[in-house]
């Protein structure tokens, strides 16, 4: 128990007092017992001031194990607040497949539209360009596709990319077969619009029909995927919404083996919508508005 100095005073105090009364019944004990008597009585006083000293030292004592134990406590409790926050992330179970769309240079050798298909397209293109920023689609597509991995990590996701660097060549098949290969819960593709009317705006997801007979077993899955992305991507980022595009054409969403949506992310053929794409500021609301539609996506599963 810690004593306070006040405390300390008190107890002193008392002892002496105690020593006191002591002395004084020996001095009367020796006016009857003698010499002999007197030296017992000056040892046993000697003795009791002996106990006292010994009493004060072990109240030393344990003050400072006390505040020994105290900063011992302490620094346990600060290096458990620190291993608190150096925890990362908790998994939540889910892979996520993110496909930066094009790549620097585009490879036209043909490859089947689908798994077994007699039609082909190119393996993959270089994409469109913005109008005025002049940064090209495989570069923008990547941005935010890095930028979308580090926040899905951060709330909890496994992620694996497609590309991580615009000098590759792997054809739209391949990609889907990389989400496969993983075991992706689903395959989101980035992706940004062009057109010949410079004023057309907005954003737009792409997925496959419920009649496609390579992927049409998940239709429903991919549908929500769409639909959850499209509406956080605008109401984050303010573009104007256009529609879920239905269509069995893209060889990414043919060859896909689990849920699967495009998203193009506005028109790099708008002065205003090109400018914005490539801002950092807009690009962390994208990037917020895909990660918490495929929240709202899973939410629903």
């Amino acid at each position: 128990m810690k004593l306070t100095l006040r405390e300390k005073d008190k107890r002193f105090r008392g002892m002496a007092a105690i020593l006191t009364a002591a002395f004084l019944a020996a001095v009367c004990a020796c006016q009857e017992g003698g010499p002999q008597k007197e030296q017992q009585i000056l040892q046993d006083e000697g003795e009791m001031r002996g106990e006292g000293a010994q009493t004060e030292t072990e109240n030393v004592s344990s003050e400072t194990e006390a505040k020994t134990q105290n900063v011992s406590s302490g620094t346990e409790a600060e290096t458990d607040s620190e291993a608190e926050e150096a925890v990362p992330p908790r998994a939540n179970g889910r892979l996520v497949c993110i496909d930066a769309g094009h790549q620097i240079k585009g490879d036209s050798t043909p490859e089947p539209v689908a798994p077994g298909a007699s039609e082909t397209k190119a393996r993959v293109s270089g994409g469109t360009t913005g109008r005025t920023t002049g940064v090209p689609e495989y570069q923008l597509t990547l941005e935010v596709a890095l930028k979308l991995r580090d926040e899905l990590t951060a709330r909890g996701y496994e992620v694996v990319m497609t590309r991580e660097t615009n000098e590759v060549n792997i054809s739209n098949s391949e990609r889907a077969g990389i989400a496969r290969d993983a075991g992706a819960d689903i395959f989101v593709r980035l992706h940004a619009n062009g057109s010949e009317d410079s004023s057309v705006n907005g954003a737009m997801t792409i997925c496959q029909t419920a009649a496609n007979p390579y992927t049409g077993g998940f239709y429903e899955q991919s549908k929500s995927l769409a639909q959850n992305i499209l509406d956080s991507f605008c109401e984050a980022t303010g573009a104007g919404k256009q529609y879920v595009w239905e269509t069995d054409t893209m060889s990414g969403i043919n060859w896909s083996a689990v849920p699967v949506v495009i998203l193009e992310m506005g028109y790099m053929t708008n002065p205003t919508e090109d400018a914005n794409l490539c801002s950092a500021d807009y690009q962390d609301k994208m990037v917020l508005g895909i990660a918490n539609g495929i929240d709202a996506y899973f939410m629903q599963r």
